[in-house]
């Protein structure tokens, strides 16, 4: 065999036992970083004080707007506010022809004075007759007495005979029978038939003179509310008749907004929630607000990720002075819950397993060690965590999955945590 022969198989001969050995060396340090188990990302259990939030988006309203009708037919005399106006309360926005009306009323009133004294004249009437009646029946009752008086002397004298006697003695129980009657009568004179049709015939005057005087009111169309004038549907000199629309007054210091929580996050929250309120329209403020409502049922919508089911809920603005107005659009932000030094890790840290339980895994002498934990308050980006063995600044394994078992070898990347503490520069 020549030379050069020989050289080229000892070239290759050794090649292979270097490929060899650097694939045992690979195989022997692949053991080894098998032995000493799956490489895992840590974090630590944190205490700290955590909020849970529900948002959403919805419209903004007034808590009160009246749509202003008519109650009457009329000609319209002077349209007092006009669109844009703040009205208040009671102060009169349209003001009708009531000519008819009043002199209506001034017939009413002239008949209700006449059966006023027509029952004057009556009382003092009958009581004058009455009157006189018992007084003259009372000097009648007197007379009597005195005669039956003087015969009984005379009859025990002798001088009158029990005849005389007798009849003075009827006559007196006659008079004073009608002295009695007479007296009885002047007691019962407001009872009498006359008087008692004439009151009755006076308190119609009255309620026909009241009801005309409701009727007048209407000719004066007045704000239900304190608001301002949103819309103005007539003008002067037009005629209107009952449940003709004159205008529109809006309540804009008392606002809410109206909106819809999925069906999820609906039993996070309560009436009397603090609410902030933020959007677009009114970019850089924020405003205060309180859960007034939340609806009994929900309802099925559509969306643009197709159907869901929400609640609506209804928000009090609590500022009064606020550049939001009705039909602005708003985001809600639901504080539903607060809790101090809570115990909280990154939702990554959890594997929910089949049965619905929550583990989180920490690491023991180079091992995998699970804990069942339950959850309490839910933030963007933390959860608190209960467990009876888990406490602050335990180190966690983020993203287990189900095949990391309790017992399993394993080792933290410390290239994560050094990037993670290396400060910026």
């Amino acid at each position: 065999m020549g030379k050069g022969i020989r050289k080229k198989i000892f070239i290759i001969t050794a090649a292979v036992i270097i490929v060899l050995f650097i694939g045992l060396a690979a195989v022997k340090a692949g053991k080894g970083k098998q032995d000493a188990g799956m490489l895992v990302n840590m974090v630590e259990v944190v205490k700290q004080d955590i909020e849970s939030h529900v948002q959403t988006t919805g419209e903004v309203l007034t808590v009160d707007k009246r749509e202003i009708t008519s109650d009457v037919t009329g000609r319209i005399l002077e349209v007092t506010a006009e669109k844009g106006q703040p009205v208040t309360k009671d102060q009169v926005l349209v003001k009708l022809d009531a000519s008819e009306i009043n002199y209506q009323l001034q017939q009413a009133q002239i008949k209700l004075d006449i059966e006023r004294d027509t029952l004057e004249q009556l009382k003092k009437r009958d009581k004058l007759d009455l009157e006189i009646t018992a007084s003259n029946t009372e000097i009648q009752y007197n007379e009597a007495k005195n005669n039956y008086e003087q015969t009984k002397i005379l009859y025990n004298e002798g001088a009158a005979s029990l005849n005389e006697l007798n009849l003075a003695k009827n006559k007196l129980d006659q008079m004073a029978n009608t002295f009695i009657l007479a007296k009885k009568n002047l007691e019962n004179a407001d009872n009498a038939s006359d008087i008692t049709i004439q009151e009755k015939q006076l308190e119609l005057s009255q309620l026909n003179l009241s009801k005309l005087q409701e009727e007048l009111e209407k000719y004066s169309i007045k704000s239900p509310i304190d608001g301002t004038v949103v819309e103005k549907t007539i003008a002067e000199d037009g005629i209107v008749s009952p449940g003709t629309s004159v205008m529109t007054v809006m309540d804009t210091n008392q606002l809410e907004i109206t909106a819809n929580v999925s069906e999820y996050d609906v039993n996070k929250i309560k009436i009397g929630d603090s609410v902030k309120i933020t959007g677009d329209a009114i970019e850089g403020q924020e405003y205060a607000g309180t859960i007034k409502y939340i609806a009994p049922t929900a309802v099925s919508i559509t969306t643009g990720q197709g159907k869901e089911t929400v609640v609506e809920i209804k928000v009090k603005v609590d500022d009064k002075s606020t550049a939001l107005k009705p039909g602005f659009s708003a985001s809600v932000d639901i504080l539903t819950e607060v809790k101090k030094d809570a115990l909280v890790v990154p939702y990554e840290v959890l594997f929910t397993r089949k049965d619905g339980k929550k583990i989180i895994f920490t690491m023991e002498d180079g091992k995998a060690k699970s804990h069942e934990v339950q959850t309490g308050i839910e933030s963007d980006l933390v959860v608190e965590v209960i467990g009876k063995d888990i406490k602050e600044k335990d180190r966690v394994i983020l993203n287990p999955t189900e095949n990391l078992k309790d017992g399993d070898p394993v080792q933290e990347n410390k290239v994560m945590e050094n990037d993670k503490n290396k400060k910026p520069q």
